[in-house]
């Protein structure tokens, strides 16, 4: 059944001229842009012709599922703790072509619109506040909810194809002004290989389930596919996956290590907790905040050793030898292999961080910028609403989503 959203949007169109898409073009059809959660990609933006084209407005800002870290540390005299759950603050967009998607905490649907104006297509409305970005593969929308239910829509008409939760257990309880089962979904759903996996998890001390299910039909028959259950832990923020192996944030505490195959556990990480996470194709693992004032942890993906700590790291992206480290008032770059700062700068965008070819593009507090990867200069800027947490470059676009309810839309533009 289809549901209509009751959000009231508004979406204000600036009249430019923008660049149509080019065939060099490419996707950002995921959290992060792909499974490993990179935060990279090829695409190159010139920020010469960089041009807001789009505003879209909620009337209502996200919901979050958690409210934050408590003000300090009384017993450490820490002031400043780092947020372990900060996986919803704003509504994440992932971009397809021309359509752009995103998920809603604030009234549980999930939208598409049209990436090059900002005009809604349609709309899917659940049972429960929608947190992670959805994920678009084959021509399928996948997202779950905290109804506990993980849904596939056709992607272009927001028609349901399936939905599947692995708990019969109808007993709600009230989770931020909402009633809501003992399973939400808050893991997203990642897509790989022709298998949709994703959690259903809220309580320590009730059953977690970890899902693996046919992404086509939502069964859970056939190879590669199973539904697990562990004690004692949280699965809450989105899942990464390496060829063999699937890594489930929890929150408060260090990801855990599951093989792709079968769901069996195969370890958890050091380090501390902290739901930002990516891995890179040489089998580095980061994760953080860590804990109390925040690191980032670099660790073999493989063998969960320890390499190094990135202290008062808030996130960061690497791209082959270089790594780009995001602190509350600075960025800089770091060669991994020699070890050694390339330059740093001052920013005032400690929120987010993607690379698009040479290109550093950063979120702040009412700011978006974009810093060369070369040298660290600030070369474009612009005023938004909010604090940007979720930054997206797809078809020469630039999308910007903040803690107030708005998503920006930038092109390239001819003068």
């Amino acid at each position: 059944m289809k549901y209509i959203s009751l959000m009231f949007i508004k979406v204000t169109i600036v009249v430019t001229i923008f660049n149509p898409i080019r065939l060099d073009a490419e996707d950002w059809p995921t959290y992060q842009h792909d499974y490993y959660r990179s935060g990279v990609t090829a695409e190159s933006i010139d920020v010469n012709t960089l041009r807001q084209t789009w505003m879209y407005e909620s009337t209502a800002p996200p919901q979050t599922a958690w409210s934050g870290p408590a003000k300090w540390d009384a017993y450490a005299n820490i002031i400043g703790l780092k947020s372990m759950r900060n996986y919803d603050p704003v509504f994440y967009t992932i971009v397809v072509g021309e359509s752009l998607f995103f998920s809603s905490s604030a009234d549980d649907s999930v939208y598409c619109l049209n990436a090059l104006d900002g005009t809604e297509q349609w709309s899917y409305c659940t049972d429960g506040p929608v947190r992670i970005a959805p994920t678009f593969a084959s021509g399928k929308l996948y997202f779950g909810s905290d109804d506990g239910y993980v849904y596939c829509l056709d992607a272009v008409n927001g028609e349901l194809l399936w939905k599947y939760t692995p708990e019969t257990n109808k007993q709600l309880i009230p989770s931020n002004g909402k009633l809501i089962p003992l399973w939400p979904c808050r893991s997203g759903v990642l897509v790989a290989d022709g298998i949709a996996y994703f959690t259903a998890a809220l309580l320590p001390w009730k059953e977690s389930y970890l899902c693996a299910v046919d992404a086509e039909t939502g069964k859970t028959v056939g190879d590669g596919m199973f539904q697990v259950t562990q004690e004692n832990v949280t699965m809450e923020g989105a899942l990464l996956a390496s060829s063999t192996r699937l890594y489930v944030p929890q929150g408060r505490r260090a990801p855990m290590i599951f093989n792709r195959l079968n769901g069996s556990l195969e370890g958890v990480l050091s380090g501390g907790g902290g739901v930002f996470a990516f891995l890179t194709p040489d089998s580095h693992f980061f994760h953080g905040p860590g804990n109390k004032t925040g690191w980032i942890t670099d660790s073999n993906a493989e063998t969960r050793d320890s390499f190094a700590k990135f202290d008062n790291a808030n996130c960061m992206v690497v791209s082959g030898d270089m790594a780009y480290v995001l602190q509350d008032d600075i960025l800089f770059a770091l060669d991994r292999k020699k070890r050694e700062i390339r330059w740093k700068v001052k920013t005032k965008h400690p929120f987010s961080i993607i690379l698009a070819d040479d290109m550093l593009f950063a979120g702040g507090d009412e700011n978006v910028g974009a810093y060369s990867s070369k040298n660290g200069e600030l070369l474009w800027n612009s005023s938004v609403q909010g604090q940007v947490y979720d930054l997206a470059v797809a078809n020469h676009g630039l999308f910007v989503s903040t803690t107030s309810g708005h998503i920006y839309a930038f092109h390239e533009c001819s003068e």
